[in-house]
């Protein structure tokens, strides 16, 4: 049995401040755009409301859902392009990753955009996502994706070859969050 990688209290500080640092950021620099750009206020209340706090917990979903499987799963967290002891081990290709390769970035990116729905902030739920999505994907493109296709060989070329890579099919997206987690491997196989 492959045992998970541990999380030092420092890496899940880290991990867990950004839940608290990229909202502020979010914030700060969505209403900094909206002033500059002289962008309205959209959509009215209580739309604004209803509708942020859905595509937030869609993106929440997603990610955290996305990150216990790779932890379950690929027996990785999710710097470990950053930390090579943290490395994913395997190929990760069930629960959100069978829908789209980078369902973290999709999960957390949408988050910005639920807050800027909600704070009825054009530049928040907009420019800022974009700026994110864009650098996660040269990251995954740059980095990320020619390591797996060392390290994975020939499976991860089919996943990615059958397998789309950030947005997933239409008929998918209520599976991405609404399927079970798989259970992890030393679970399946007792």
């Amino acid at each position: 049995m492959v045992a998970r990688p541990k999380i030092s209290r420092g890496q899940l500080i880290g991990y867990l401040s950004i839940f608290v640092v990229a909202p502020i950021f979010t914030y700060l620099a969505g209403s900094w755009l909206d002033e500059l750009l002289g962008l309205p206020a959209f959509p009215p209340f209580p739309i604004n409301v209803v509708a942020g706090l859905l595509v937030f917990a869609f993106g929440l979903s997603v990610g955290i859902r996305s990150t216990k499987v790779l932890y379950r799963e690929g027996l990785g967290l999710p710097w470990g392009e950053a930390r090579k002891t943290v490395q994913t081990r395997r190929l990760v290709t069930s629960g959100p990753y069978a829908y789209t390769r980078n369902p973290m970035i999709l999960g957390y990116s949408l988050l910005p955009c639920g807050m800027g729905v909600m704070f009825r902030s054009l530049g928040m739920s907009t420019v800022i996502p974009l700026i994110v999505v864009v650098i996660n994907v040269a990251v995954v493109k740059i980095w990320e994706e020619p390591d797996l296709e060392k390290r994975f060989g020939q499976k991860y070329l089919d996943y990615r070859r059958s397998t789309p890579f950030l947005i997933p099919r239409s008929q998918n997206l209520a599976r991405i969050v609404l399927e079970p987690i798989p259970k992890s491997p030393e679970k399946r196989s007792s």
